[in-house]
């Protein structure tokens, strides 16, 4: 297993519990009603997209029986996308604006697209 697979999972776990724990705040009152974006994205890109990040970095290569080639390009990728969640998620806690949202979403995207660069060299590259 490489080591963003590894990254990426432990990133979704914890994700998970944060956001859960967000939200439990947000409904009993503890947090104030605009922390219910942050708590959304948490679980989406926290835990769920990370989620998807590790297992498709360690899936992917495996069902078409190649090495994954960029374990470190990879590892970069899972970094930048939890910096940009995690911006996103403070921004939205402590309205800081669209400014730093634009900043750190467009960190996310760009991870993402990073992500779907990888993903397609393992799909359509010639063994």
């Amino acid at each position: 297993m490489i080591a963003a697979t590894r990254v990426a999972l432990a990133v979704s776990l914890v994700s998970f519990v944060v956001a859960n724990s967000l939200g439990l705040a947000v409904g009993v009152g503890l947090l104030p009603y605009y922390w219910r974006p942050a708590h959304a994205h948490l679980n989406l890109l926290g835990f769920v997209t990370s989620m998807i990040y590790g297992v498709a970095y360690h899936a992917v290569p495996r069902f078409r029986g190649v090495p994954f080639r960029r374990p470190r390009l990879a590892l970069v990728q899972v970094v930048v996308a939890t910096t940009g969640m995690l911006g996103m998620v403070l921004g939205f806690g402590f309205l800081l604006g669209t400014t730093w949202f634009a900043v750190f979403g467009g960190l996310a995207w760009l991870a993402s697209l990073g992500f779907a660069a990888m993903l397609a060299e393992v799909l359509f590259k010639k063994r």
